[in-house]
């Protein structure tokens, strides 16, 4: 079992569709079959289970479920990769500031679309956005007055 996986074992008090609550030794816990995984086994308040899981924030994710001698692995699809973060380098941007004159200053924080850092031009500071392709999109000028915290 790796780092993520944790087994558990205890008697089911709650079932809510393809959710259930476990009591154990250490308290109540919620957890996750996940519809398709519902239809392979039976629920039924007062079983006792031993489950292996992912444990998140909010409740187990159930990737085995054994109960009376049976045991039934559950299979938990992958949340799709909406390519949010594609690949980038940060030297394009820098590339790209320094080619429109600017001098950056610090390192490129990446954001989904852009990196932001800032850059200094005839002697005064910008916040730059710079594209992941290079394009500079926004350049704005930084009060250095205000910005004094």
């Amino acid at each position: 079992m790796s780092e993520d996986q944790i087994k558990l074992s205890g008697k089911i008090v709650n079932v809510f569709a393809h959710r259930f609550v476990v009591q154990t030794s250490s308290g109540a816990v919620l957890a996750d079959l996940t519809p398709h995984g519902a239809d392979r086994v039976k629920l039924r308040i007062g079983a006792e289970v031993v489950l292996e899981g992912e444990q998140k924030p909010s409740e187990l994710k159930v990737t085995r479920f054994s109960c009376d001698g049976a045991s039934v692995t559950i299979e938990h699809k992958k949340k799709p990769d909406h390519g949010h973060h594609e690949p980038a380098d940060p030297a394009t941007a820098i590339k790209a500031a320094r080619a429109a004159g600017f001098e950056p200053l610090g390192t490129p924080r990446r954001k989904p679309k852009h990196f932001e850092f800032d850059g200094r031009r005839n002697g005064e500071t910008y916040e730059l956005h710079v594209e992941l392709g290079g394009r500079i999109r926004k350049a704005k000028l930084v009060d250095e007055e205000n910005d004094t915290a």
